[in-house]
């Protein structure tokens, strides 16, 4: 009669090994995993997003370094036209009056003056006034002219402080190619060139809250 074997089946056993890792495995890192997949997948996410935008800025740099380029052009332009030159605007002021029939006689301009109430740029440059005397004879139509030119063409920030103009009673003759008729007008006006003068800009102070160290 044959023994009978106690032996467990090889098969039974490595069954039983695969229940035992699916029961520790399930509640251990499984269900854990599931859990904490969807904070995961939007983290990665969001790395690759950051990834990104890091790749794109270098990407772009030439560009940014070439657009600060032309910041620094644009502002260097804007800051001429912001702080006028005094000699240059008083000679296109005049160029402009030469260009019309408006004879001068005198065009004086007096030294620069610093505003008194102290005005000063955002930059730190103290602003100016020049006073300007001109005097001559025109026409009604050609004053006008010039008044308009000097209030939206002159470059600077002018002011007509005063104007007279008196009428011609009669013909007057000021030369032999130059003459003037009566009603028009012998013009005697005081304008003032206002401007910002870097020549003696300082730096602004900046303001710090003071604050208390004691303890």
């Amino acid at each position: 009669m044959a023994k009978k074997s106690n032996k467990i089946p090889g098969a039974a056993v490595a069954i039983a090994i695969v229940l035992l890792i699916g029961i520790i495995f399930v509640p251990a890192v499984y269900m854990p995993y599931k859990n904490k997949k969807p904070q995961m997948d939007a983290d990665h996410q969001a790395a690759l997003e950051e990834i990104k935008m890091y790749e794109d800025a270098i990407a772009d740099q030439a560009n940014i370094e070439k657009n600060i380029d032309q910041l620094q052009t644009q502002w260097d332009e804007f800051r001429k036209e912001m702080f006028i030159d005094a000699n240059s605007s008083l000679q296109d002021i005049e160029a402009k009056i030469r260009e019309t029939d408006f004879f001068i006689s005198s065009f004086v301009k007096a030294e620069g003056q610093p505003d008194p109430n102290g005005a000063m740029s955002f930059t730190g440059s103290p602003l100016y006034y020049q006073q300007i005397t001109i005097q001559g004879y025109t026409s009604p139509e050609t004053l006008l002219k010039v008044l308009k030119s000097i209030e939206e063409e002159a470059v600077g920030c002018y002011y007509v402080k005063n104007l007279n103009a008196a009428t011609l009673a009669t013909d007057q003759e000021l030369s032999d190619n130059l003459k003037f008729k009566e009603g028009d007008l012998q013009v005697n006006m005081v304008i003032y060139l206002y401007y910002y003068n870097e020549a003696e800009r300082v730096e602004p102070v900046v303001e710090t809250e003071a604050t208390d160290s004691a303890s």
